[in-house]
């Protein structure tokens, strides 16, 4: 192999005791492994450090992007958690999501759980920067395509992050099969730039 070079260990090294290159070698490997170690046994700075978003930090409103998430059948938004605070916060990365209609009566709506993954992964808390914003995408069916047009229309949408609830105006329309309940997708909350 060119251009590669190889260094062999001789039983004669050995026998004369250290070597210089291979004092250094160790070195190198103990401090690879602690770090390795320290890293894997904490939580990324961000949310280590930052207190959870309180209710007074932080605003959400519900984007379409000029109908960007219609398609056939289908709908979606994107979320905005803002950071309206003037310090870093945290929020949970997936949000519980709640519908309600409009004479405030809960929906059955859930949130989809991808294949794969029961119970779930371990999804750690995402650290926001004082004004700026994360945002999540939701998806549903939103055409009457099934079989007993079993349709629910929101009008309210309630976030759940931490121990605050959050009520926000949202009008869409949630299609499902007779006798089961609508479901949505839902996305991690991701931002721009990582604290």
């Amino acid at each position: 192999m060119a251009g590669r070079q190889s260094f062999r260990i001789h039983r004669a090294m050995v026998s004369i005791g250290a070597h210089p290159i291979l004092e250094e070698a160790d070195l190198i490997v103990s401090l690879a492994i602690a770090a390795l170690a320290a890293s894997s046994s904490l939580p990324p700075l961000s949310t280590r450090v930052l207190p959870a978003c309180g209710t007074s930090q932080v605003s959400i409103t519900f984007d379409g992007e000029n109908g960007h998430f219609s398609g056939m059948s289908h709908a979606g938004t994107l979320m905005v958690v803002r950071n309206i605070g003037v310090d870093a916060c945290r929020v949970p990365a997936l949000p519980e999501l709640r519908f309600e209609d409009a004479a405030h009566r809960a929906l059955s709506i859930v949130r989809q759980v991808p294949k794969g993954m029961h119970p779930g992964p371990v999804i750690l808390p995402l650290g926001i920067a004082p004004g700026a914003e994360a945002t999540a995408e939701l998806r549903w069916v939103s055409g009457d395509v099934y079989d007993g047009h079993h349709c629910v229309i929101t009008a309210t949408a309630i976030v759940q992050i931490g121990t605050d609830t959050y009520k926000q105006a949202f009008s869409g329309q949630f299609c499902s099969a007779a006798n089961t309940p609508a479901t949505f997708t839902q996305t991690w909350l991701k931002t721009d730039a990582h604290l």
